[in-house]
């Protein structure tokens, strides 16, 4: 009987642990969640539609469960209730953080169709053949959106005569006035990426990915 005690004693203790730790897994995944959903919409969510929270790189890479190198294949444009979306197919060439199918599709707010154009302030946009670094958030209907826009957005270009390719964020080319929380008036690109070569880059990401925001 002592020994059937101490068993269940031990059982006991297994559950509450197991329970403890479900709940502190649920709970991070809910952090996590609520930072993508911040980050997509927090342009439109401040006083003025111009106005951004600036996020570090740290903050992307952690609330992004996914972080790809794409080249764009092309767009559509499409009005849903009144609202104009484009849809942006990827071609992924590099996969940095989470699991990705060999397409993505990045659907954003905004676009121009025959009949009226939409534009959405921190939106980017793509060209065919452009290569770029996606912070990704996935949505319902099984596309993604880009964390933070413009901020989960990095171009990469040069790479010619023999130069390294480089990455510049797309926020690099936003004013200070741009930004609230004074963050952005320590330069006139608000601390954004700017012409870092891509494997620098790719270092920073990964040594993101393993600290806390």
């Amino acid at each position: 009987m002592q020994v059937s005690g101490v068993s269940s004693g031990r059982e006991w203790l297994f559950v509450r642990w197991l329970a403890a730790r479900i709940d502190f897994r649920r709970m991070e995944f809910m952090w996590r969640f609520a930072l993508v959903l911040s980050l997509v919409l927090v342009a439109a969510m401040q006083a003025s539609p111009t106005t951004f929270v600036k996020v570090s790189l740290e903050q992307l890479s952690s609330a992004a469960p996914l972080i790809v190198r794409a080249r764009c294949q092309g767009s559509i444009v499409s009005a849903v209730r009144g609202e104009i979306w484009t849809i942006t197919s990827f071609e992924v060439r590099e996969v940095w953080k989470g699991n990705a199918p060999a397409v993505v599709r990045v659907r954003l707010l905004g676009g121009r169709t025959a009949e009226m154009t939409s534009h959405v302030e921190g939106v980017p946009r793509f060209r065919a053949g452009e290569d770029v670094v996606l912070f990704l958030a996935p949505l319902r209907r099984g596309d993604y959106s880009v964390a933070g826009w413009a901020q989960g957005t990095f171009r990469i270009h040069g790479g010619g005569a023999g130069a390294s390719l480089v990455v510049t964020q797309d926020t690099a080319s936003f004013s200070p006035a741009a930004f609230s929380g004074g963050i952005a008036g320590r330069g006139a690109d608000g601390g954004a990426v700017r012409g870092l070569p891509l494997e620098e880059f790719r270092r920073r990401v990964a040594e993101s990915l393993t600290k806390r925001p």
